[in-house]
């Protein structure tokens, strides 16, 4: 953004960090990515291959997702696996934090994901 200024919503992140390992994709490869939309209630994004949508629930402390639903696009063996657990991952949040163009999403205390913008 032109002023510097992050917000949650409407924000394209991209997957940075998962599990608590660096996230690499390969030049003809999606990146992971998340966009938040408040109003609705609803995430889109990739997987890395797939298209992925679905809905969450927002409060002070609290960050949810789900359902959500993918497309059915085939990929590499590899790329298929880490967006599988990706959408896991994303199942099992309870709450974020955000630090500047970082968005961390956490299940309890755990770090699930990092996203960055």
């Amino acid at each position: 953004m032109a002023d510097g200024a992050v917000t949650l919503a409407y924000t394209e992140r991209a997957l940075i960090e998962f599990d608590g390992e660096p996230v690499e994709t390969g030049a003809d490869e999606l990146v992971p990515s998340l966009v938040l939309d408040l109003e609705e209630a609803r995430v889109a994004g990739s997987g890395g291959v797939n298209r992925l949508t679905g809905h969450f629930a927002l409060s002070a402390d609290e960050l949810r997702f789900g359902p959500l639903a993918t497309t059915r696009m085939a990929g590499p063996e590899s790329v298929m696996q880490r967006e599988a657990a990706f959408v896991a991952a994303l199942e099992r949040v309870t709450t974020y934090a955000l630090d500047g163009r970082t968005l961390t999403l956490l299940a309890d205390d755990d770090v699930v994901v990092r996203l960055s913008c």
